[in-house]
């Protein structure tokens, strides 16, 4: 495909790509300021979704810990920010509420989940999140029941809000690619590629499972407090089971094994989607048809299998 380039030039093409494509992700995240509008709104709930997709990646691609429970994470840290601001503290306190609120709630639901494996742990997870969202759904005096709760006068105009996000965004990604590099992090990709071995080690598995679920649910309580603000309106049906069938969707088309596939992810869902129901009610079945092509077709995701045509060899992901 590129045997016309001089190989050096090809080896140096292929050495930048990667960090052009990223910062042409980051690009197309700041792009919707120049326009505001409805642009601009779906840009911060990629940008949002996307930090919580990138958690979600990072527990799935390199933890080896499936989950179908985000929800409850994402829908905590809303009704924590909510509920802070609606007693009347600070909205700086409101956004440490949030990731304290949904980290407890993975380390009390961890501590059980991973006494089990494999497809056990996805039930579980499941199951919880179910319960989560019971509760809320019946809770009136403190969620609002169907009704939910009403966030007026936070004081943040839709640009902050949108760089806020994707700061956060920016961040969780950085941050999380350095503690992969970490000892701690080589030793969770080990136990997702072979735990008994592991095991057999002495290394306590266990614990360094559960810290991760803690993070993941810290950092998807952080996106909900976020997705709180961004439409001032928190509801029980966050926490219903298909928002996390959702993010799981923008981990699988960007790609489970890469951060930077996961923010992708989240932008081409909630654009296509936003897009595609534009013109008809029937935007799953597309967006379904595009999850069936990229698992048949790019097993890795959509993002690695840009870096592969583009780089003209294997992407890194």
């Amino acid at each position: 495909m590129m045997a016309w380039i001089p190989q050096k030039a090809l080896k140096e093409w292929r050495r930048g790509l990667p960090w052009l494509m990223r910062g042409g992700l980051w690009l197309l995240f700041l792009a919707p300021l120049l326009v505001q509008g409805y642009t601009l709104y779906l840009a911060t709930e990629a940008a949002l979704f996307g930090l919580a997709a990138v958690a979600l990646s990072f527990l799935l691609g390199h933890g080896g810990i499936p989950s179908l429970g985000q929800a409850a994470f994402l829908g905590l840290g809303a009704y924590a920010v909510g509920l802070s601001l609606k007693a009347g503290l600070p909205l700086a306190l409101g956004l440490l509420v949030a990731p304290a609120v949904a980290a407890l709630y993975a380390l009390l639901t961890g501590l059980l989940l991973f006494r089990t494996h494999g497809i056990f742990v996805l039930m579980l997870t499941l199951a919880f999140g179910q319960m989560v969202y019971s509760v809320a759904h019946k809770w009136n005096a403190v969620t609002g029941g169907d009704d939910g709760l009403s966030l007026q006068g936070t004081g943040l105009s839709p640009t902050l809000l949108h760089l806020g996000a994707l700061g956060l965004l920016v961040l969780a990604v950085a941050g999380l690619r350095l503690l992969l590099q970490s000892p701690y992090g080589k030793t969770l990709e080990a136990i997702r590629q072979n735990e008994e071995k592991v095991r057999s080690l002495g290394v306590p598995a266990f614990y360094y499972k559960l810290w991760a679920y803690v993070l993941t649910g810290a950092l998807t309580g952080l996106a909900g407090a976020g997705v709180a603000l961004h439409r001032t309106f928190v509801s029980p049906h966050d926490l219903f089971w298909l928002t996390s069938a959702t993010l799981m969707v923008m981990v699988l088309l960007g790609g489970s094994r890469g951060l930077f596939g996961a923010a992708f992810g989240a932008l081409l869902y909630t654009f296509v989607q936003a897009w595609v129901s534009s013109f008809t009610e029937l935007w799953g079945l597309f967006v379904g048809g595009l999850l069936i092509l990229t698992v048949l077709f790019a097993r890795e995701g959509l993002w690695p299998l840009l870096e592969r045509k583009l780089g003209g060899g294997r992407g890194s992901a």
